[in-house]
């Protein structure tokens, strides 16, 4: 058993490692849907989850129409985060396009279903600096290997950073076995320092 485990491990990890699994992640699985008929989320809906929106938010999405939604196992399969309101530069996300400024019609025109998420115990100062982190993490390329770090990120990766010291109390979980630390975007909804706002389903 334990062979087989390390087999597994080794096989990955080569895998992951390769210029093809690479080439895929960036350029071909993301733009994989299954229908080209519009999301959910539209008029009131997307009027109403805006007017709750505020800098710091988590914003947690799915949407069923992509082939990314079936590789990532769970409730959600994107993360992003709020920055500003300024119609311009709202939302910091780490995408296959690396490192994107979006504003918030930007993530809500490709989901069936949006939560937007606040700490429940943060002072101005943190919050200021957690904002502040993020925009500065604006020259990460993509995490293609899912590894906890600083030079390249993946989507609830990025928020798990800009949070420094783990301020969302988040639990890190065991990527598909690896044996490596991990905070997916439903790791994020159940972080004890996050409540949420406002949920699309509810609406």
């Amino acid at each position: 058993m334990e062979m087989m485990s390390k087999l597994y491990r080794r096989t990955v990890g080569y895998i992951m490692q390769t210029k093809m699994y690479r080439y895929l992640l960036k350029h071909v699985i993301p733009y994989i849907r299954f229908t080209t008929y519009y999301t959910n989320l539209r008029g009131k809906k997307y009027h109403a989850l805006y007017q709750q929106l505020l800098p710091g938010d988590v914003i947690l999405t799915i949407d069923k129409k992509k082939l990314t939604t079936l590789l990532i196992p769970g409730e959600f399969s994107h993360a992003a985060m709020c920055v500003s309101l300024d119609a311009e530069w709202e939302v910091s996300e780490m995408t296959h396009s690396d490192y994107t400024k979006s504003c918030f019609f930007d993530i809500c025109k490709e989901s069936d279903r949006v939560v937007i998420m606040r700490c429940k115990k943060i002072t101005d100062e943190q919050l200021t600096k957690a904002i502040a982190k993020c925009k500065s993490l604006q020259d990460a390329t993509y995490d293609a290997e899912f590894s906890l770090g600083i030079k390249e990120l993946y989507c609830s990766e990025l928020i798990y950073v800009s949070y420094e010291n783990n301020l969302i109390e988040a639990n890190l979980e065991d990527f598909v076995g690896l044996g490596r630390d991990y905070i997916s975007p439903v790791g994020l909804y159940h972080a004890e320092n996050l409540k949420v706002i406002v949920d699309s389903d509810l609406l």
